[in-house]
């Protein structure tokens, strides 16, 4: 994911997706550590705060295809009617991390929202948050984000 004031999907970052029985930990570790290190602020690019509107439009229509090609594969793999039911049935981290000023990254579990996912209040984090050291073996890595993907509550559940 991209920031640009929200997090949108991010058109030149890494994206993938795996069986969950297939899924360890190193695989997760690995894959999740380059999403992270391909993915960009644009706050910190640009250099500005609002954005300014038509470069966040312009990178609308490159992250919009992106992430309905990402989405239709999840749905064609899986067998899910559509993108939609596709985000229903999944769970998601929000992952965090000032990269200019900590080697710590926060991983924080979220709950379903129909075809979305929304962070918990801060009174219910308790269990829900998780640290890690982007310089952590890629298995570590992996585990810790296991961990917040195990306190998640997606709609399924």
């Amino acid at each position: 994911m991209d920031t640009r004031g929200g997090s949108f999907f991010s058109t030149t970052g890494w994206s993938t997706f795996i069986d969950h029985k297939d899924a360890n930990p190193e695989w997760i570790g690995e894959n999740l550590r380059k999403a992270l290190e391909t993915s960009w602020d644009y706050v910190v690019e640009w250099a500005e705060y609002p954005l300014p509107r038509e470069k966040n439009l312009e990178e609308d229509k490159k992250s919009f295809p992106v992430y309905m090609d990402f989405w239709t594969r999840v749905q064609e793999k899986y067998g899910f009617k559509d993108w939609r039911e596709a985000q229903t049935k999944s769970a998601l981290v929000f992952a965090n991390w000032e990269c200019e000023q900590t080697d710590q990254i926060r991983f924080s579990a979220s709950r379903g929202r129909g075809t979305s996912h929304s962070a918990w209040s801060t009174n219910e984090n308790q269990g829900k948050v998780f640290h890690v050291s982007i310089n952590a073996s890629d298995e570590a890595f992996g585990a810790v984000a296991l961990q917040a993907l195990d306190a998640c509550q997606p709609n399924y559940a």
